[in-house]
């Protein structure tokens, strides 16, 4: 059974010493919970949701948020596919410059690439000359946790991260900001094993992948 906000609560009082949440409220605790599980969710992509939307003939942008249900929001965008295939993702704008230095005319059969223009636009290369559909793959915009018994998303080998940076907030708060930047600096270290991209070889072709899958080449 997953965590539920009552046991997080109650780790992070003990950890600033408010047992009894007389500094902090509990529910100014539960808000910072939240927070922080969004913000963990949506560095590290570890719960996710997906929705298929149409694209339009010659149109390469695309608002996210007017594409996204409140039931599928989103805080980053991870993966566009066509089909079963995974488009390439492209890191800027500048890439796509150095794809095709007129990319914003291009028109083709299929969708090659994708890039993310600020926090909500999505650029899809090539455009089509007819209406299609694409699936996004984003981190999930995880449950708020508005009571004692609302259960946590990211699994139980997270939550400890949780915990650190809800009290790092804390910790701020209390101007205590040597305690603070220390348990700052072991949460970035902790992190850090889990953002670093992983190296796979696919026969003899490696792959830099950040927690997803990679199709082996064609023989």
């Amino acid at each position: 059974m997953p965590d539920v906000a009552k046991t997080l609560t109650d780790q992070v009082l003990r950890r600033v010493r408010d047992v009894h949440g007389l500094a902090h409220s509990r529910a100014f605790v539960r808000t910072l919970l939240s927070h922080s599980q969004r913000l963990l969710n949506s560095l590290l992509g570890i719960v996710t949701t997906s929705t298929t939307f149409v694209t339009y003939a010659h149109q390469q942008f695309y608002q996210i948020s007017g594409l996204l249900t409140s039931a599928d929001a989103i805080t980053k965008v991870m993966a566009v596919r066509e089909g079963s295939r995974d488009l390439t993702h492209l890191t800027n704008i500048r890439q796509l410059n150095h794809l095709d230095t007129r990319w914003v005319r291009a028109i083709g059969p299929r969708f090659d690439a994708w890039t993310q223009l600020g926090r909500d636009m999505v650029i899809i290369y090539p455009a089509k000359t007819l209406n299609s559909t694409v699936t996004i793959v984003g981190a999930k915009l995880t449950t708020e946790l508005t009571g004692e018994d609302t259960a946590l998303e990211l699994p139980d080998e997270y939550h400890d991260h949780i915990i650190s940076l809800t009290e790092i907030m804390l910790l701020a708060k209390q101007r205590d900001l040597t305690q603070a930047v220390r348990q700052l600096q072991r949460l970035s270290h902790a992190l850090k094993t889990d953002t670093i991209p992983l190296k796979l070889h696919v026969g003899d072709n490696p792959a830099m992948v950040n927690a997803g899958t990679v199709a082996p080449p064609k023989q």
